[in-house]
């Protein structure tokens, strides 16, 4: 199975277009939203969001896979959008950062027999040697906390304004051995 990640230098780059959008040209792969709880009982917003969605203060374990799909193809949040893309399977990780790697282990154990799975966030790639590493990036030039961290990992830099083939190129990577 090909482990494919994608992270995002800021949030709102476009992570979910491009995984809805590779989801949509492959047969028999997964995808799993990865949402790392940030904060302890306090729950902030990883986004920084002072009005937050309520995922991160509603999470009452250490982290819950969801696969349910009443909430998986909510319409219009990136689980409905991967599902809606041509996933076989979604699963949403919501986690506190100690229980990810866990989270991500579980994910791994259950997606067995697809082809593979696109994982989107960027605290899942802390946990994963996956076959290719994307990160999208912002317009600004701008990197989040948890983008830098995992900088060193990334084996290609995405961006929607430059695009020029390189959707294809990842594509047929992906389709054949990933040599990036």
């Amino acid at each position: 199975m090909k482990v494919v990640s994608i992270t995002g230098a800021t949030s709102g780059v476009g992570k979910t277009t491009l995984a809805a959008k590779l989801l949509s040209q492959l047969d028999n792969w997964a995808a799993c939203k990865v949402t790392a709880c940030i904060g302890g009982k306090d729950h902030r917003c990883p986004r920084g969001k002072s009005d937050t969605c309520g995922v991160c203060s509603s999470l009452e374990t250490d982290y819950v896979i969801e696969d349910g799909e009443d909430i998986i193809n909510v319409p219009g949040t990136d689980t409905g959008r991967l599902s809606r893309a041509g996933a076989k399977k979604v699963l949403w990780v919501k986690a506190t950062p100690a229980f990810v790697q866990i989270a991500v282990s579980d994910v791994l154990k259950r997606v067995q027999g697809f082809d593979g799975i696109i994982f989107e966030g960027n605290h899942a790639l802390k946990h994963l040697v996956p076959d290719l590493s994307i990160m999208v990036l912002s317009k600004k030039d701008r990197y989040k906390k948890s983008a830098k961290d995992i900088i060193d990992k990334i084996d290609l830099f995405f961006s929607w304004e430059n695009e020029d083939g390189l959707f294809d190129r990842i594509l047929e990577g992906i389709r054949s051995s990933i040599p990036f």
